[in-house]
């Protein structure tokens, strides 16, 4: 699971979490040996972190620890982003992705590139 800070081409393919809590706060569901957050940071993982946990944690603690954290008595984990949803429209044959801006949704070229399957391949 990437713990690092997504580069710009792919940005919309990670999940980004923050520790809203006031003080630095340890996560044992981040990361494969858990992840110590300061205040007011935020990491970001590649692809859904529901799906990771999902995936690498079968026993559950991990995403009722997820859940704690996020809607427990005293939230101290704010789920900042997920990745983006990519829609593909048959009219123009394009695929674009659901954006948020000022309070009011968008469609916008995916951070990898814009795509048009009415483009020409090289297919050799």
């Amino acid at each position: 699971m990437a713990i690092n800070a997504p580069n710009a081409a792919t940005e919309c393919l990670y999940s980004t979490v923050r520790n809203i809590s006031p003080a630095e706060k340890y996560f044992g569901f981040l990361g494969h040996h858990g992840k110590r957050l300061a205040c007011g940071e935020q990491i970001s993982v590649w692809g859904d972190l529901q799906h990771w946990l999902t995936r690498f944690t079968p026993n559950e603690r991990a995403r009722r620890s997820l859940e704690a954290a996020l809607a427990g008595a005293n939230p101290v984990l704010a789920l900042v982003k997920t990745p983006a949803v990519h829609l593909f429209d048959e009219t123009t044959n394009e695929t674009k992705i659901l954006t948020l801006n000022n309070g009011s949704f968008a469609a916008a070229d995916p951070c990898w590139g814009e795509y048009s399957s009415s483009s020409s391949l090289n297919c050799d």
